[in-house]
């Protein structure tokens, strides 16, 4: 009976906590056990995802900012979507300087800057004038040009990639963005 009680007790605990939501069915769910140190923005660019995206599989708001050691989250399958936009490059100004990710800016190498997908993830640039495509990674935010006041552009290309895509000339073009 003592058993039985206990038992009983922990699966009534599970439930008024809330454990049961969080990674209660593995089928399809990656869990991650929070570690010490970690934080909301961490977790959410290590399984390259959004950290508000973080918070919604896991019944969080905005101000649920604490994380216990041994805490299991929800990493959600995050399906990126294809869209269309306006790429520009950005090069000789910004050469040397340190990126949003930490690392130094090198014109030279292929990546890109943009202001809401996860650093890191890769994706395919296709400029939509001459068919040419790059895939890079995502390692600087931008751009934030404006015109009337909304932004005007949704990626930013090194000098390296905005060469390989024909962009250098235009200095602006029409582009596909799908996150790989």
């Amino acid at each position: 009976m003592r058993k039985i009680s206990f038992l009983f007790l922990v699966v009534a605990s599970m439930v008024i906590f809330g454990y049961h939501t969080v990674c209660g069915d593995t089928i399809n769910r990656t869990c991650y056990v929070v570690q010490s140190g970690d934080s909301i923005n961490k977790i959410a660019d290590r399984h390259q995802i959004l950290p508000w995206q973080l918070r919604k599989a896991n019944g969080m708001g905005v101000r649920d900012v604490l994380l216990q050691p041994g805490q299991r989250l929800v990493i959600p399958d995050v399906k990126w979507k294809s869209y269309k936009g306006r790429a520009s490059w950005y090069g000789p100004g910004f050469h040397g300087k340190r990126m949003a990710n930490g690392e130094i800016y090198d014109q030279n190498e292929i990546l890109v800057a943009h202001r809401t997908l996860p650093l890191g993830l890769k994706v395919r640039i296709t400029n939509l004038e001459n068919s040419k495509s790059i895939i890079a990674e995502v390692l600087d935010r931008g751009p934030y040009t404006k015109k009337n006041g909304k932004y005007d552009r949704e990626v930013d290309l090194s000098f390296a990639a905005a060469k390989l895509l024909g962009a250098i000339e235009p200095g602006v073009i029409s582009v596909k963005i799908t996150p790989l």
